[in-house]
């Protein structure tokens, strides 16, 4: 058994991502004392994770260890049977005493009779040996059903912990309103209606008004750091799937960034859209890093199949800041706050702003190895690592590339210098 790192919900281990809140983290449950934990081992108990829980077919106790610790009992030695065997002892009968002359004519006289007193004696001796026999054998039985009743009602008694119980996160509370709230609303409903004629335009209308309404009854709001951003596909090769997703509205080639020393005004601002029928055209800006949650989406499959290719098109977005609603293209959605990470995740994602102050062995260079002399503070432009395109001259010490702007020997403007990675920090 397994929990939701996020939510909580308990799984079997053998489920991939969580059915509630889709995050692919999960924690160990131990099985004894009920604790959550990310660890090899329980840090309340002990218990190994994933070990399941031994009853002893003996004495009932629950137990995790190789042998019962209480009655020893283990899965190779088997309990032990004993048996009574009952032997009939033969007891020589005392001897007659022998009667007298005068007995003995007596009893000749009176005839051998009919033989009724041997018989009742022999029938008295068999029924006081059956009897006792009789009683032997309900006293073992007796026995036996005293114990089988302790163990059932040692594992009645047995104390089990409730589940714990998932917390709902408050922004996917908010945001499953605000989805639902602008879902419902009159206004957002599908302008398509039905033609009065059975027209092939009129049907198809119709049709694809149908598909939208039930569409949005399902969009459940959740988050998806694990599906790939920018509209890029996924292990699969298949469409990724991000209605109902949570996140976040991001630059991805912003040219204008890399022209000029503006980069440093932020928020930076991302275009987006309105459907002018088969055509798009910018309807204003929102700022990079605005959180949003998708609730349509408009792809189209890519030309290759390769790893790298990317589903264009747009993303009908509600902005959980604002409630507004707009359209993103789908290269401008990140599934995650890719800035809050480490450098070097953060740059595989997107553009980043990084100051610079000298700490290790390793000069800035430019791509000619030349060194590059920058005052502490200094702040770089860290472009998306799939949008450099120049080679450093040391990989291994100056790995990370960055536009830096200044007064050059051809005169003032940005250019591609590279960077050991302890000598920068990121700002934004």
């Amino acid at each position: 058994m397994k929990a939701c790192k996020f939510c909580g919900s308990q799984v079997d281990n053998a489920v991939q991502h969580c059915p509630t809140c889709g995050s692919n983290i999960f924690l160990h449950v131990c099985e004894n004392c009920g604790s959550q934990f990310d660890s090899g081992f329980c840090p309340n108990c002990g218990v190994k994770a994933g070990q399941k829980k031994k009853i002893c077919p003996e004495c009932g106790s629950a137990y995790f260890t190789n042998a019962c610790p209480n009655c020893g009992y283990t899965p190779s030695r088997k309990p032990v049977v004993q048996e009574v065997v009952h032997k009939h002892v033969y007891v020589e009968p005392e001897p007659r005493p022998q009667p007298t002359p005068t007995q003995a004519r007596q009893i000749k006289k009176k005839g051998k009779g009919c033989g009724c007193g041997t018989i009742f004696i022999v029938l008295l001796l068999f029924a006081l040996i059956f009897g006792n026999s009789t009683r032997n054998k309900t006293t073992k039985v007796t026995g036996y059903s005293t114990s089988t009743s302790s163990k059932t009602t040692t594992k009645a008694t047995a104390t089990t912990k409730p589940k714990p119980t998932a917390t709902p996160d408050p922004e996917i509370v908010s945001a499953q309103d605000m989805v639902d709230q602008f879902l419902t609303s009159d206004e957002n409903t599908n302008p398509a209606t039905a033609s009065s004629e059975n027209t092939e335009i009129g049907i198809d209308a119709r049709v694809k008004q149908i598909q939208d309404q039930a569409r949005r009854k399902t969009v459940r709001v959740h988050y998806a750091s694990y599906l790939n951003g920018r509209g890029q596909v996924d292990t699969t090769g298949k469409e990724p799937d991000y209605i109902g997703v949570v996140g976040y509205a991001a630059v991805y080639d912003e040219e204008n960034l890399e022209k000029n020393a503006d980069f440093s005004k932020t928020p930076w601002s991302i275009p987006v859209y309105q459907k002018d029928k088969q055509f798009w055209q910018e309807a204003g800006t929102i700022p990079h890093k605005t959180k949003v949650v998708v609730i349509e989406q408009e792809l189209e499959k890519p030309s290759r199949s390769y790893s790298t290719s990317k589903w264009k098109g747009y993303l009908h977005v509600i902005r959980l800041d604002t409630g507004e609603d707009c359209y993103l293209k789908a290269v401008n959605f990140a599934t995650s706050a890719y800035w809050e990470k480490g450098l070097t995740d953060a740059i595989a994602k997107g553009y980043c702003i990084a100051e610079f102050k000298q700490v290790s062995d390793y000069y800035p260079v430019t791509k000619g190895k030349d060194k590059t002399a920058l005052d502490d503070g200094t702040l770089i432009l860290l472009p998306m690592k799939s949008q450099v395109y120049s080679t450093s001259p040391d990989k291994e010490n100056n790995s990370v590339a960055g536009i830096v702007f200044k007064e050059w020997k051809n005169g003032f403007g940005g250019v591609t210098v590279f960077f050991n990675e302890a000598d920068l920090t990121l700002t934004y």
